[in-house]
Order: C-alpha cells, then structure tokens, then sequence
C-alpha cells in the first residue's frame, strides 16, 4: 500500500480490522512497530491499568499536566462520542482529537507496515484493530511532539499492546475489580496479576484499591521490581460536599472536581497522589494540581445531559461500575425519586449481577441490544429483569427509541438513567 488513503477508506481499513476481534500478545505489536521505527522508544509514559476509572484517572492526571504547562497526549479506549477521540492531546488551550490529514497519514503509515510485516511473514497474523490504533497513536503522538504520554491500558495489563512501552515514568493501577474472567482469570489475585504486568524495572507505582487481596498483588509485584511503591489511603481523604454540580474535598488540601459522584473523589485522590510524585521534569505545584483537578472532563461516566427531565449517562458496564452507579445515586438521593432505567451490555458481561445490584432503584426499565458482535440480545436482558422483580420491563430496537419510551414514562420530577456500555453513549444525541 503505497497510495495515500482518504478519511472513508481510513476507517474502513479499521472497521475491518476489528472484525478478528481481541488477540492479546505483544509479539504481533512489537514487530509492527518495528517496521515503524519503533516511535513508542521516543516518547515518555504514564502508563494506567485496572478496571475501574482508568479513564477518570487518566483525565484527571493529563488536565493537571496541561494546567503545568504540558503538551499530554492521551489514549483513550474506547473512543465514545467520535470515532477519533481515542487519540488527543491537551494543553493549556484545551483538547484536541486527531484531525483527518493526521488520522489518514498515521492510518496509511501503519497500514503498510502492517502488510508488509505479513507479506515478508514476520507474523503469520495481522495485527487487531487494538494494535493498529496503538501504532497510530504513537506515530500521532510524536508527530505533535507531545512532552508525555497518559497510556491507558485497553485490556488487562501484561499481554495488552500497549505494554510494549518502556519509557514509563509511573505506573498507575486503578481499583482492580471481577471483569473480563475469561481472558484474565477467575480470581481477583490474577486479575491483579494481570494488571500488575504493566510495571516496569525501577519505575514508581501508584495504586488505590477497595480489595486488600489486589493491592498485595501489586505490591509484592512492585517488591520484585524494585520500585518505590505508593498506595492511596482513603480515609485521608475527607468529603466536604457533593452533589449533581461536583464535589469538594481535603486531601492534604482542599480540592473541587466537576466529576459526579464519591468514588469520582476518589479517583481524584489516586491522580492527586500521582501528580505529587511525578519526575522532576514534569513537576507541577499544588495550584496547578488543584486546577487541573477542577477542570478535568469525563463524558459518559454518571454525566448529567439534562436536567428537566433529568437524565444521566453512566458507563457502569461491570458489577463494580453498578455498585459505584448505585452509591451515587443513593447518596445524592436520587433513589426518592421515581427513576427509569435504559440498558445495553455485551453478553461477556456480568450483566445478572449488575442487574441484581440495580433493580431495586428503578421503577421500570427498557433494554436494547448494543451495535456490536459483542451486543447482548434485548429480550435475553430484558428476562433477567424480570427474574429480579422488575415487572415494568420494555425493549427498544435502538437507543432512540428508548429514550422516546422513557421519556413517555417519566413524569415531572422524575430521572432516567442510561448505562450498560459506552458504546451506544454517542447515539443518545440532544436529549
């Protein structure tokens, strides 16, 4: 592949590549980049795995690296609200996702390489869709010479692509919760496992975690590599006001975070802890910290779209993320007031549980069927309602749809909730 390709031709090669699904191992990935000039080598990383509020974390961190003066290249998985979201970068005038002539130059890079790398069989497999867009962002990332990276993980931790970095400055760990057993194992000590397979020789590890068992993992991971090791106590971190607009908190200072709900302040708490370690080359002050921490965004986790009627969108997508979506509601609460429920989960979800933990705040529920291999059938989700009770239960065949019938059903005063999977979160539109 010689040619430039156009915007069109650009997405279709990676709509077609993410139909091999997940195939996780590095060679693939190390070998691409190869043919690239390995660009990974000339860049720097905070590298982030777990399974819960990676993304939080992640845009915590790079908008307090902005508020220092930074240029943050960010790696977001999956892209929600546009397909090029997945690669920005932010600096102190804001974020920037990929533009067209970039996103078709670091397409049609990788793309050749790709092919050439199966032509001359240096892998008999082509690489997954995962592994193109890391390369991509890569490529993009030295392309607008971005002072560091915030790398998220996509999937589990020691086999993911991205675990091909070695300039990594710290090592994050978010809270490492029940997902994905079927790739990463069954217990939560190899899950842990999994997820502590990201930290490097030497490099400082940062962690927060609700499960004692997980945050021995990763310590004793850390131990055998020789790195200094730093875990966020929570009860140092004491809540002074929350509600639907944000939240103030002390955390060895008072803080303010426009991100919804308790475990955000968490999550805040965990990014605090990294900024405060950072190398010497990307210090930042206890101002910048507070600003950034003030200004950081995340679309689509307990995100307030409309407030008459309200409407919410949250990402819960595990049992975590349920209980996480079920204590904010509850301690704003909102569970006085009558809610309406709208869900679409993949079938490799624990969806039973997420449903268990969640049925007794919603008065009725329509479910529909996310646009992906992946997508749980609606009726299949709508019986598991109604095995837990719910008696007011309806299907959509698409997210229009349901939030026309919610609407229908919800009453002045009354919420609808929209969570399940990020994936169908951009078709909402204006609510």
């Amino acid at each position: 592949m010689n040619c430039m390709m156009n915007v069109i031709e650009a997405r279709n090669y990676l709509e077609q590549a993410g139909r091999s699904g997940i195939n996780l191992g590095l060679s693939r990935m190390k070998k691409l980049l190869e043919y690239l000039d390995n660009p990974q080598d000339k860049l720097s990383f905070i590298h982030v795995a777990g399974t819960n509020g990676k993304g939080s974390v992640s845009s915590y961190i790079t908008s307090v690296l902005a508020a220092g003066g930074k240029r943050v290249g960010r790696y977001v998985s999956p892209a929600v609200f546009c397909p090029e979201e997945f690669i920005q970068y932010e600096d102190n005038q804001g974020t920037h996702v990929i533009g067209d002539e970039i996103f078709v130059e670091v397409v049609t890079k990788v793309a050749a390489a790709a092919e050439l790398m199966v032509k001359e069989k240096k892998e008999s497999w082509m690489p997954t869709r995962f592994e193109l867009e890391t390369a991509m962002a890569f490529l993009a990332f030295l392309k607008w010479k971005c002072d560091v990276v915030v790398l998220e993980v996509g999937l589990g931790g020691r086999e993911d692509a991205t675990n091909v970095v070695e300039n990594v400055l710290l090592s994050v760990i978010t809270p490492v919760a029940m997902d994905h057993m079927a790739v990463l194992g069954d217990t939560i000590e190899k899950i842990a496992a999994e997820k502590a397979g990201i930290i490097k020789s030497g490099v400082p590890v940062v962690t927060m975690q609700d499960d004692e068992r997980a945050e021995a993992v990763i310590k004793s991971e850390a131990e055998k590599m020789n790195c200094a090791f730093f875990s966020v106590d929570k009860r140092m971190c004491r809540v002074e006001q929350c509600g639907l607009d944000g939240s103030r908190f002390w955390y060895d200072g008072f803080f303010e975070t426009g991100m919804v709900g308790r475990y955000q302040i968490r999550n805040a708490c965990l990014a605090i802890t990294v900024c405060r370690h950072l190398p010497s080359l990307l210090k930042v002050t206890e101002e910048q910290i507070g600003t950034g921490i003030k200004k950081a965004i995340w679309r689509g986790r307990f995100e307030v779209v409309s407030r008459d009627p309200l409407v919410i969108l949250d990402g819960a997508h595990n049992p975590a993320g349920a209980r996480a979506l079920r204590e904010t509601i509850e301690e704003l609460n909102l569970d006085k007031k009558k809610l309406h429920a709208i869900m679409g989960v993949f079938k490799d979800k624990a969806y039973e549980k997420m449903v268990g933990i969640l049925v007794p705040l919603f008065y009725d529920v329509v479910t529909i069927t996310p646009e992906s291999q992946r997508g749980l059938e609606k009726e299949m989700l709508a019986d598991v309602w109604r095995k837990n009770g719910c008696r007011n239960v309806g299907v959509a065949e698409n997210v229009g749809e349901a939030v026309e019938l919610a609407k229908k059903r919800s009453k002045k005063g009354e919420g609808i909730v929209v969570f399940g999977s990020l994936s169908f979160m951009k078709d909402i539109g204006d609510l």
